[in-house]
């Protein structure tokens, strides 16, 4: 069978959602190999963090927890061990990008397009946390409420 291979990328609303779709046997037929270079928690931890920000930046539209690309394989890459191939493509891309993946690799339902699925975060994972903190000073009027400039707060003499 001759076929042209694709990639095709969407965004992710879903992210557990998503993952849980490629990798569970009940809902695909055809599911030969699952690998994620991560474990659950941090998909959850992404998605809750994604959903924060976004919510604190009053965007409007959808907020984008990850990504997925859908590559189509050549058919004979069916002779390869699927194990292998998939751990080989999320590997790859995962030391390319420096991001964390989760991969599922199998058939449509009627065979004819053999693929893998690579959700991949688009945060990179820090080696060590980094600790911000503000430079500037924070003003408070006498009853507690936040000011935005020093001189909201000074008196004719300029004394806070």
């Amino acid at each position: 069978m001759k076929r042209n291979s694709f990639i095709r990328m969407s965004k992710l609303h879903n992210l557990h959602g998503r993952i849980d779709y490629i990798s569970n046997p009940d809902r695909q037929e055809h599911l030969y190999a699952t690998y994620s270079t991560a474990d659950q928690n941090y998909w959850q931890l992404l998605a809750q963090t994604n959903q924060l920000e976004f919510k604190a930046s009053q965007s409007s539209g959808k907020c984008i927890e990850a990504r997925e690309l859908i590559i189509a394989l050549p058919e004979y890459y069916i002779e390869l061990d699927p194990k292998e191939t998939l751990k080989t493509f999320t590997n790859f891309f995962k030391e390319k990008y420096g991001v964390e993946c989760s991969s599922a690799l199998h058939h449509n339902h009627s065979k004819s397009n053999y693929h893998i699925h690579l959700i991949f975060s688009e945060r990179k994972v820090l080696d060590e946390i980094e600790e911000k903190i503000a430079t500037r000073n924070m003003f408070y009027d006498e009853t507690g409420k936040h000011v935005r400039t020093k001189k909201e707060i000074q008196d004719e003499n300029k004394n806070i």
